[in-house]
């Protein structure tokens, strides 16, 4: 009797452990599980990975908050060449949100802005080694249109009073391979998993 049950329980906690996995298993929550993304946990990102319960509000603790609080998304890319995505600004929070987009490749990058917040912004914003200025009055929408060619990243953020100071900063990653005559003259470097000469 004792021998059946336990079975019963068995079988019934792998039943769990299945069902809890599968939407695991395509959260960006679980790419935090792999050994490779474990093991940079040094402590020096568990120092960072501790202060962000003090980041979580303007003010509080230190004058900002990281950039990286609004998260990332990824610019999807037209049939028309262009990359779009969006990003907004939520009430009282003073970040992008997300704070962080990545284009595939360098080109046209259309930005959709929406700011939900009760304050005045603006987004000053990255275009091929120029600047463009989009005004956001409180809970307004705009649209920024910049040109970044070249792979790197490209920083952004509102100039208005200490607005970037307090966590409105946000970065563009532009993906892609460093022309030829942009890279540097240097021994090739080892690279994590090369087998030693």
């Amino acid at each position: 009797m004792i021998r059946c049950e336990a079975r019963k329980i068995s079988a019934s906690l792998a039943l769990t452990a299945c069902l809890l996995a599968v939407p695991l298993a395509g959260c960006e929550h679980a790419k935090l599980l792999r050994p490779s993304v474990l093991k940079q946990l040094d402590t020096d990102v568990a120092a960072l990975v501790n202060e962000f319960p003090e980041l979580d509000h303007p003010n509080e603790a230190i004058v900002g908050r990281l950039f990286a609080h609004g998260g990332l998304t990824q610019a999807t890319l037209g049939s028309d060449g262009v990359m779009r995505s969006e990003i907004g600004v939520p009430p009282d929070q003073m970040i992008w949100k997300p704070a962080i987009v990545v284009m595939p490749q360098g080109g046209t990058l259309q930005l959709d802005i929406d700011n939900q917040d009760d304050a005045h912004h603006m987004a000053f914003m990255p275009s091929d080694g120029e600047r463009q200025l989009l005004d956001l009055p409180p809970k307004t929408r705009g649209r920024a249109v910049v040109h970044l060619s070249q792979p790197g990243l490209y920083w952004f953020g509102c100039p208005v009073a200490d607005h970037a100071g307090r966590g409105m900063l946000g970065l563009v990653l532009v993906k892609g391979d460093v022309p030829e005559s942009a890279r540097l003259d240097r021994p090739k470097q080892p690279r994590p998993g090369d087998s030693p000469a």
